[in-house]
C-alpha cells in the first residue's frame, strides 16, 4: 500500500462541500510521487445530488481534463470524493463501480468517503492482488504547512 498525503486545505474544501443534507461528488487533484500519493487540491462536482446518491456530469470532468492540459490545474486526477451523510463510511456497489472505472486510468486513485454527520472520513486504494480496500489510518497523514499529523483526523 502506498502512503495517501492529503493537504489540509484540500481536506477543508470538501469538508465544507460535504455540509448538505444530500450527497455530494468532487475529484482530489494531485500527483503520485515516489513516496506517494499527494492530494493538493479539489474539484468540487456541482452535479445531480440526492440524498443518496451524486454524479459528476460528464461536461464537468471534460472541463476539468482541458484545465489540466491548459496548465489551468495544476496536477492531475488522483482520485474522488463523495459524501454519505448520516449513512457511515463505506464503499456501496456503485461506489466501487464508479472506483473501477477511475482505476482504468490508473491503479494509483483513490477515493475519498465522507460523513459530515459523524465528523469522519475514509479512503479506499487498489491493493494489488486483493482489490479495493479501505486504506489504514496508518498509510494517511493530513499535511498542514510545514507540519505532518497522522490520523485519526475528523473532518
Amino acid at each position: 500500500m502506498f502512503n495517501i498525503n492529503i493537504a489540509s486545505i484540500a481536506l477543508d474544501r470538501i469538508s465544507a462541500d460535504v455540509r448538505r443534507p444530500y450527497e455530494r461528488i468532487g475529484l482530489l487533484i494531485g500527483t503520485f510521487l515516489n513516496d506517494g500519493l499527494w492530494v493538493n487540491d479539489v474539484v468540487i462536482g456541482g452535479g445531480s445530488d440526492s440524498e443518496t446518491s451524486c454524479m459528476l456530469s460528464a461536461n464537468k470532468l471534460a472541463r476539468v481534463a482541458d484545465d489540466i492540459v491548459r496548465g489551468k490545474i495544476d496536477g492531475r486526477i488522483v482520485g474522488w470524493y463523495h459524501s454519505h451523510p448520516g449513512y457511515g463510511i463505506f464503499m456501496s456497489e456503485t461506489d466501487l463501480a464508479t472506483h473501477s472505472k477511475l482505476l482504468q486510468f490508473s491503479p494509483f486513485v483513490i477515493a475519498l468517503v465522507v460523513d459530515p454527520e459523524i465528523n469522519q472520513f475514509g479512503a479506499w486504494a487498489l491493493e494489488p492482488g486483493v482489490g479495493v480496500i479501505q486504506v489504514s489510518d496508518d498509510y494517511i497523514r493530513i499535511i498542514c504547512r510545514q507540519r505532518t499529523l497522522t490520523l485519526p483526523v475528523y473532518v
